[in-house]
């Protein structure tokens, strides 16, 4: 039985540390990962290819939808204790174009952006604009 609860804490361990690697939650890093990269954000958008942007290390993943290009950093957690964060494209700087973020009508301003805090809840969305049409975003589940 030890044997056995030895190797799960090894095996979460050695996820945990797999995971982390390129794994930005900060919203600095994120932030500073736009600035230092901007030209290459840019002409992605102008071009409508985004490869270029999947290379930059601490982008772990891009999905391009209809309305958004969601540029994913980082994230946790698993089922209802999940966090996401990122920056997204919105050609028509909608601040909730994304599928994580909350109702337009329930954003407040926060700071430098806008925070929408479930009521009664613990969900939140957090979102800042960067300019040209891209912004920092952040959700908790």
């Amino acid at each position: 039985m030890k044997k056995a609860i030895s190797l799960l804490v090894l095996f979460a361990i050695f996820i945990t540390l797999s995971s982390c690697s390129n794994n930005l939650t900060e919203k600095s890093d994120i932030i500073l990962l736009y600035q230092k990269n901007e030209d290459i954000f840019l002409q992605a958008a102008a071009n409508e290819s985004y490869s270029a942007i999947e290379s930059i290390k601490g982008v772990q993943k891009v999905y391009v939808s209809e309305s958004y290009v969601d540029i994913q950093c980082g994230g946790s957690g698993i089922g209802y204790v999940t966090h996401y964060y990122g920056i997204f494209y919105s050609a028509d700087d909608n601040l909730c174009a994304i599928d994580v973020a909350g109702p337009r009508d329930k954003l407040v301003e926060q700071g430098d952006g806008y925070l929408y805090q479930e009521e009664n809840g613990d969900n939140r969305y957090y979102v800042e604009p960067l300019g040209n049409h891209y912004y920092y975003y952040e959700a908790h589940f």
